[in-house]
């Protein structure tokens, strides 16, 4: 059976190893409640039970502090806590439970990111970003839908290209800038073509 090699304590944590090498850092307090001390001995699956309550309440600080700066998606808490090294079982349980609170909520996070972006880029660039942010593919096509009907996109992409290209005059060089400027902002191409040719002057 695995075997308790190290215990150091340190600001109310515990740096533990099993077998001689580094196993989980865990709360102090869950422990020393636990019998966690050097020469005892458990089971692979005590371990595993005693990792996630020892692990969860340093993660759910962890989690409140990155959730303070700004909204993230369950995803993203997700990837920030696995990146920490906190056991499988331990992130599932405290995102969990940060849902049950209403500290995360992908729907709300989504409607906040494309509220923010929605000036500045298309329904395919934001849908990217919402998918890289690790929001399910299904709600975040569903809050795009919402968000831009076809005439909100090509009124979007017509004050994008104003802000952007805000010179009289036209030609095809400019109409050419203006797409391809409008493609890289994630607006779809009949939206891009229509916008374009705004800039096309009349002799081309």
């Amino acid at each position: 059976m695995p075997i308790i090699t190290g215990a150091h304590e340190r600001r109310g944590r515990i740096r533990v190893q099993v077998d001689g090498e580094f196993w989980a850092e865990l709360d102090a307090g869950v422990a020393t409640e636990r019998g966690l001390r050097e020469g005892a001995t458990f089971s692979v699956e005590e371990l595993a039970e005693v990792r996630i309550a020892g692990e969860r309440p340093l993660a759910m600080n962890k989690a409140l502090n990155i959730l303070g700066y700004r909204a993230r998606s369950r995803g993203e808490i997700n990837e920030r806590l696995h990146r920490v090294g906190y056991a499988e079982g331990t992130v599932d349980v405290v995102v969990e439970r940060l849902e049950e609170m209403g500290y995360i909520d992908d729907e709300g996070f989504a409607r906040e990111l494309v509220r923010a972006e929605a000036r500045k880029y298309g329904p395919r660039r934001i849908y990217g970003d919402l998918r890289r942010a690790g929001v399910d593919e299904e709600i975040a096509r569903e809050i795009i839908e919402e968000a831009f009907t076809e005439g909100s996109e090509s009124e979007a992409a017509r004050e994008a290209a104003r802000r952007r290209y805000n010179t009289g005059g036209g030609s095809g060089a400019q109409a050419r800038r203006v797409h391809g400027f409008l493609m890289r902002r994630g607006y779809s191409a009949d939206i891009c073509a229509e916008v374009a040719r705004d800039y096309r002057g009349e002799a081309d």
